[in-house]
């Protein structure tokens, strides 16, 4: 198997059994709405504790100083809904993002066993690892 048929197969695999978040990872009704844009936000380094998730001309959609609740608003974007239900409890919130993340990284750790066993002199791990989230638009905060 080359790497290119090694990396195609992945994103298979990760397309069939990704998980939607936060659908299939909150575990309460007890949610307020907020609206979004729709379109790709960015969550630049915290300033004075402060997280500000902006849009692509730089204005504030989302201010918050739990990281998580930052993370949880970047994770939900994924597909640009207009529309986000976030849990009332931070605690929800979470145990939201850090299952997500536990569901993420297992796919990285088992992509990284089986690219050892097929290429044991390579380092491309994160190269091909990159690539494949890439390609399913999923990015780890």
């Amino acid at each position: 198997m080359t790497e290119k048929e090694f990396i195609s197969s992945w994103i298979e695999k990760v397309g069939l059994e990704l998980k939607t978040f936060p659908d299939q990872f909150v575990k309460t009704e007890d949610c307020e709405v907020i609206t979004l844009p729709g379109k790709l936000l960015f969550l630049p380094p915290p300033l004075f504790g402060s997280y500000q998730i902006t849009d692509d001309i730089g204005e504030t959609i989302f201010s918050t100083d739990d990281h998580f609740k930052a993370k949880y608003v970047m994770y939900s974007n994924k597909n640009k809904p207009t529309e986000l239900k976030i849990p009332r409890k931070d605690l929800h919130v979470y145990e939201a993002v850090r299952d997500y993340e536990r569901h993420i990284d297992a796919f990285l750790k088992v992509m990284e066993k089986e690219f050892k066993e097929a290429y044991p002199k390579s380092r491309g791990i994160k190269h091909l690892s990159t690539q494949v989230f890439g390609s399913l638009n999923i990015t780890r905060y």
